[in-house]
């Protein structure tokens, strides 16, 4: 079985006001953050971009304090972060929190300087700002990568995304996805009709449903929960047969609400499942 190049999967991580959520809004010309309370992410969405070409994969981690540990678990997902420092404020707590999360996952990471479209919009404090904390970019004395971005007139977000790009063929990212999956529990939750569900992120593999002899179906595990693989749907809720490398999917019927940041394998039938999770416990 032979590795390949697979889609980078990218956590975009700050300050909760400095511009994640909108950065995102744009590059996927959507809006994330409607019904949620004060327009806050309190989850970790996945979802799938394209740029001259290619998919990327990204995880939206939310900044608030309150979710300092899902965050971190956003960033063990991911394999590139992007650490979002706005342009009128620069290096806040939180941030420096954030890239704490990323020092520990051990990836690497960019920085995106936002709102360089406001009135007092102020590059050279941010820059300052960053150097005084230890964040060395490129041009002043470091090789951290950087873009200057506004979400509201797109300044800039190509060149980020050219340089996540670059970020990941320089890591040389790769899967075999012809090996079963495995990935990570980004969210779960307890809906009315479908029970314990939970969004995964394909990290190695391929998720399917049409692997097994007819009349049987596989089971991901993650932790001590497992669901039978009866569908698969892809971020935009649509059922699709597969999902391969850096794709993030939903999967319903888990045995219980599996932990957000949880490793998923999978086994060939319910028996297989329940071995898993004795032998992992």
């Amino acid at each position: 079985m032979a590795k390949t190049s697979r889609p980078p999967v990218i956590a975009v991580m700050g300050h909760i006001d400095h511009g994640k959520s909108s950065l995102l809004d744009y590059i996927r010309k959507a809006n994330i953050v409607a019904g949620e309370a004060g327009g806050i992410t309190q989850h970790v969405s996945a979802y799938i971009v394209l740029h001259n070409g290619r998919s990327i994969t990204f995880l939206d981690t939310p900044g608030h304090e309150a979710f300092k540990a899902l965050r971190t678990r956003g960033a063990a997902a991911a394999d590139i972060a992007i650490l979002v420092v706005a342009a009128d404020e620069g290096v806040m707590p939180q941030t420096l929190d954030a890239l704490n999360a990323i020092k520990e996952a051990k990836i690497p990471f960019i920085v995106a300087i936002t709102k360089i479209d406001k009135n007092n919009a102020d590059v050279n404090h941010a820059k300052n700002s960053l150097i005084e904390n230890g964040i060395y970019i490129e041009g002043m004395g470091g090789d951290i990568a950087y873009a200057l971005v506004s979400s509201k007139t797109g300044e800039g977000i190509p060149e980020l995304l050219d340089i996540v790009l670059l970020s990941a063929d320089i890591a040389e990212i790769t899967a075999d996805p012809e090996a079963p999956a495995t990935g990570f529990v980004l969210e779960s939750t307890q809906e009315p009709k479908r029970g314990a569900s939970a969004t995964l992120i394909v990290k190695n593999g391929t998720l399917t449903t049409d692997r097994l002899p007819a009349g049987r179906q596989g089971f991901v595990v993650a932790g001590d929960a497992y669901a039978p693989i009866r569908f698969i749907e892809n971020f935009l809720g649509k059922r699709v047969p597969q999902a391969g490398p850096s794709e993030p999917v939903r999967i319903s019927g888990f045995s219980k609400l599996p932990t957000a940041g949880a490793l998923f394998s999978i086994a060939k039938n319910k028996k297989e499942a329940l071995t898993l999770i004795a032998n992992a416990t």
